[in-house]
């Protein structure tokens, strides 16, 4: 039986689904001539303060770094923050959305792996058969698409799902504290002793690094003559009424809301199952969709909600042995 923290772990995580789904309907609509490193940028920018404030208030002030260690993890965590959404932005810029939907497929099969490789997380047949269940749902959602193959494009968005999974199994180092016995040997003696980060603390400090990487991207775009990311034509679509609330939606609720939704998660469950819930995006984005009268709804879509269904059911009926290191009150009970 979940506890009452896994259950609001899962609420959690699909929320954040529905979230990033809303963004993916609204970006199609919204952004699809705008630079999509120069709007990363401007959303983590934007975010960076909202974020902090929102830390302070609910978790009762802004936690700093004391040590060489915590700094540098806390940089490590913005870094690959910053380098899987340039990989996803660029991939999805060579290929396709329906190629970049293939891609999300595979990650938490890489989330389930690089775990247990690290020794963080054992793989286990609900581990297993989860992923498979939401790769068989987006491939079929997919099947019909028609893929764009781009090498290098392909190799970004591959990139960007090892990025998510490394992004999530370091992150949990920060969230779940002094719990050594679930890390692997390397980490035990650095941090046998430490206390748990407030996730919404977490995802404020790597912000402002992840911003960096997309700047000097946006540097060298400019230099390279690639795109003029933040040229005077870029700035007029960026102010139009359209692109202000899509990137408002995504300051607020994709980099803000759901970003601290996930590393919430991340107490709680797994990282393949916090990468699984990517997975559960395609079909609810195509849900969405139809809600607002923007596509259709057929044998597929069905097909696809159905089996990354189950997988979300087989995950969230997976067990751990042993339980994260959280602050006493924030767990309830069974």
């Amino acid at each position: 039986m979940l506890t009452t923290s896994r259950r609001r772990a899962h609420a959690a995580l699909l929320a954040a689904a529905l979230i990033y789904s809303g963004y993916n309907v609204l970006l199609a609509r919204a952004l699809a001539s705008l630079s999509p490193v120069a709007f990363s940028l401007c959303r983590e920018l934007a975010a960076i303060p909202l974020t902090y404030a929102w830390a302070a208030h609910l978790e009762g002030g802004i936690r700093l770094p004391s040590t060489k260690h915590e700094r540098a993890r806390l940089v490590a965590l913005g870094l690959v923050l910053g380098a899987y959404q340039l990989c996803f932005a660029t991939g999805v810029a060579l290929t396709s959305a329906t190629t970049a939907g293939i891609f999300q497929a595979v990650e938490p099969t890489t989330a389930a792996i690089m775990g247990a490789a690290l020794g963080l997380e054992p793989m286990t047949r609900r581990r297993a058969a989860a992923a498979l269940l939401a790769g068989a749902g987006v491939l079929l959602l997919e099947a019909s698409g028609g893929v764009r193959p781009n090498l290098l494009g392909c190799a970004l968005l591959f990139c960007q799902g090892v990025g998510i999974a490394a992004y999530c199994l370091l992150q949990r180092t920060l969230v779940r504290g002094g719990d050594a016995s679930d890390e692997p040997p390397f980490l035990d003696e650095r941090r046998s002793r430490d206390e748990p980060w407030g996730p919404i603390t977490v995802t404020a400090h790597a912000l402002p690094v992840a911003a960096s990487v997309l700047a000097v991207a946006a540097v060298v775009d400019t230099l390279l003559g690639v795109e003029k990311p933040f040229g005077a034509a870029q700035r007029r679509r960026l102010s139009r009424p359209d692109a202000l609330a899509a990137l408002a939606y995504a300051t607020i609720l994709s980099s803000t809301v759901g970003y601290s939704l996930r590393a919430y998660a991340n107490r709680f469950v797994d990282s393949a199952t916090l990468v699984l819930y990517n997975a559960v995006q395609p079909p609810l984005t195509a849900l969405i969709a139809v809600c607002f009268g923007l596509g259709g709804f057929g044998w597929r879509e069905a097909g696809a909600t159905v089996l990354v269904g189950a997988a979300v059911v087989v995950a969230s009926r997976e067990t751990t042995t042993r339980r994260p290191h959280v602050p006493v009150g924030a767990e309830g009970g069974e």
